[in-house]
């Protein structure tokens, strides 16, 4: 499989263990550093956990990301990892508490790149099924498509501002 590089790129923040507001605002200090500028920032939105539920809720933020050189999927990753090792992410269980995840959700300026290269696969798994990060990822851009052609406000349902 041939990937394409990435000049952008939209992730997904997420903590529920400590105070949850400073660990977003580690997350976003540590991605806005070079090569890495955030370019956008949607509000904080608290969900539920998912799979496993017997633990506190998330709060959730996404951001759009931009770099100014070639970036290639695996880049975007590693940057991914090593900001939530920075920021004080341990490793529990599979879907468990978490003090700071990122998460890449899209790839591309219209999230138009796709990966399906172990352990990389985008647009993030989780995206069909959870209509919050459909909903903080239309605040950023309205017209954002998932590479299957559907738009994300369209998946946005109650967590759509106003709503």
């Amino acid at each position: 499989m041939t990937l394409a590089a990435a000049q952008v790129a939209w992730v997904g923040l997420g903590s529920n263990v400590g105070r949850r507001e400073a660990a977003l605002a580690a997350l976003r200090s540590l991605l806005d550093r070079p090569p890495l500028r955030v370019a956008a920032v949607s509000r904080e939105l608290v969900t539920r956990p998912v799979g496993v539920t017997t633990q506190p809720d998330f709060l959730n933020q996404v951001l759009r990301l931009e770099v100014r050189q070639q970036w290639w999927p695996p880049d975007w990753l590693d940057a991914c990892r090593q900001v939530e090792l920075a920021a004080g992410r341990r490793p529990t269980y599979r879907w468990g508490p978490r003090r700071a995840d990122v998460d890449l959700l899209l790839l591309g300026a219209n999230g138009e790149i796709e990966v399906d290269s172990p352990p990389l696969v985008v647009p993030h798994p989780g995206l069909t099924e959870r209509p919050f990060l459909c909903a903080l990822l239309a605040e950023l851009d309205p017209q954002l498509r998932h590479p299957q052609g559907w738009r994300l406000a369209e998946r946005a349902g109650r967590f759509a501002p106003g709503a």
